[in-house]
């Protein structure tokens, strides 16, 4: 006799083995991913790359080293608190003291608690005060390359080695950090003509900078040209320095914080605030207009003043420090496309000044959700930029260094199916890139760790293949356009080593 299975039984025996493919499926294309996105590597050439990128890193760093300069006026304390912090840092080949202050004149012995450093400090005392022009002259006196300029009010601990990190991996550009609104600030203050090659940007040097000492030289040499009976005007050549380098600068936009001060010290050593406004405004129209004038009219002629070609290896980004100064988080996503932003010498010559300020919803928005957000130990807050995802678009970590056994994690709050389907990808450089696309180093977590729905990554190298552990940089890529918005609301490195190749 047949025995006859019941309807049930059947059902239950086809879901059974329903169950059982997918479960063969889903293995099979993990395993297919692994193997395109890792053993199709060239392993060889990867590990050699690798050696390459970190004998680059130690090179640049080598050619690339720095004087700090602080500008003395009325702060003797904040001047020997710079130069001891400083000292401390162990960052520095040099540090000039450049005295803005005729009435006194300083002497090691004033500025040092002890002379084991006599050798790294050099001080000159001018006979008057020369303001902003005392920062060039005192780098074009450095023995180093390149020069680390901040105010004696700020403190630059929180994102120092950030800073030092993003300039010498791209060294041709004027890197400066600033707040979140002035970041905003200075993007509407962006001057772009293609047909002329102008293609330049403004900063604020006052809360950290670097610069190379070249640019320094060649920036008192345009003075003297353009404004040769108009010493004013040198005063205030933070507004023309930014402007004649024809280059966006690299801004990181970082927590600002004052250094204490004496109630009996006083650092005010300009203008009353009317006639300085109005130096600003005039400054701020000749650089660009002198800039513009000189491009337009040597259309056909590379041998000019100013400088007229870019010489920046990467492209604009959004970034901020990490609050232990270990890591950069940067996107290319820009609050203002400052490409497509038209320009007329007859129209917007009065841009970089304080009648074009930032407002509206999109100014509102950043200011609450930039990229500050994502590592300001909130989970709370998050980096959320106001557009729907762009094919090309990504967020990306900077770990300064190349470097091994990284534990990082992420706290996101757009999708896990949109984060499963972003292109990780790592660097040596920032510029050239492998695509990681197995899972494995790969973790996520399985329900909400906030109220607000957000879930954690985890990206563990030490799972990685062994010649891909080792990296600089990590990227999460946006291969076509997506309905929804980055949303990034927390990143903390737990672990990492910093890679030493022999």
């Amino acid at each position: 006799m047949y025995r006859i299975i019941k309807p049930k039984k059947i059902i239950k025996s086809i879901i059974y083995l329903l169950l059982i493919y997918f479960i063969i499926q889903y293995l099979f294309d993990i395993n297919i991913s692994n193997y395109n996105g890792i053993y199709s590597i060239d392993i060889n050439a990867t590990i050699h790359a690798l050696q390459q990128a970190k004998s680059r890193e130690t090179d640049v760093e080598n050619k690339y080293q720095l004087t700090a300069i602080i500008l003395h006026w009325k702060r003797l304390s904040g001047t020997r608190r710079l130069i001891q912090y400083y000292l401390n840092t162990h960052l520095f080949k040099q540090i000039i003291i450049w005295n803005n202050n005729p009435e006194i004149t300083l002497t090691i012995d004033q500025l040092l608690v002890n002379s084991t450093s006599i050798n790294l400090i050099h001080t000159i005392n001018f006979h008057e005060n020369l303001k902003d022009e005392a920062k060039y002259r005192a780098c074009a006196r450095a023995q180093t390359p390149a020069c680390f300029y901040a105010d004696d009010e700020w403190d630059t601990s929180g994102y120092i080695k950030s800073l030092i990190s993003s300039f010498q991996s791209d060294p041709n550009v004027l890197h400066s950090a600033t707040s979140v609104s002035t970041y905003y600030n200075n993007m509407l203050w962006t001057f772009m003509d293609s047909q002329i090659d102008l293609h330049t940007g403004f900063s604020w040097n006052t809360f950290g900078s670097i610069f190379l000492r070249e640019h320094a030289l060649r920036h008192l040499h345009l003075l003297q040209m353009h404004f040769p009976n108009q010493q004013k005007l040198f005063a205030v050549s933070d507004l023309f320095f930014p402007i004649w380098l024809n280059d966006i600068p690299s801004q990181m936009i970082v927590n600002l914080r004052m250094l204490p001060t004496s109630p009996n010290e006083t650092g005010n050593s300009f203008l009353p605030e009317k006639e300085s406004d109005d130096l600003q405004q005039t400054s701020t129209i000749l650089a660009i207009r002198k800039l513009e004038y000189s491009l337009r009219l040597n259309q056909s002629n590379t041998n000019i003043d100013f400088p007229r070609y870019q010489h920046r290896q990467f492209p604009y980004y959004v970034k901020s420090s990490s609050l232990n100064d270990d890591f950069i988080f940067y996107t290319n996503i820009l609050p203002i496309d400052i490409e497509h932003i038209a320009f007329s010498i007859e129209k917007d010559a009065e841009r970089a000044t304080y009648r074009n300020i930032p407002s509206g919803s999109d100014y509102t928005h950043f200011t609450g959700h930039n990229t500050l957000q994502a590592i300001d130990g909130n989970e709370d807050t998050c980096w959320h930029p106001n557009k729907r995802i762009k094919s090309g678009d990504f967020f990306a970590i900077d770990f300064l260094r190349i470097q091994s056994n990284i534990l990082v994690t992420f706290v996101l709050q757009h999708t896990k199916k949109l984060q499963n389907k972003l292109d990780m990808r790592l660097s040596f450089d920032g510029i050239s890139w492998i695509s990681y696309r197995s899972r494995k180093g790969i973790l996520t977590s399985t329900g909400s760790v906030t109220a607000g729905g957000s879930h954690r990554l985890i990206i563990d190298s030490r799972q990685f293949p062994s010649e891909l552990q080792s990296f600089r940089y990590i990227s999460f890529n946006a291969t076509h356009d997506f309905d929804e918005v980055f949303q990034v609301c927390d990143v903390q490195i737990i672990k990492s080593s910093i890679v030493i190749i022999k």
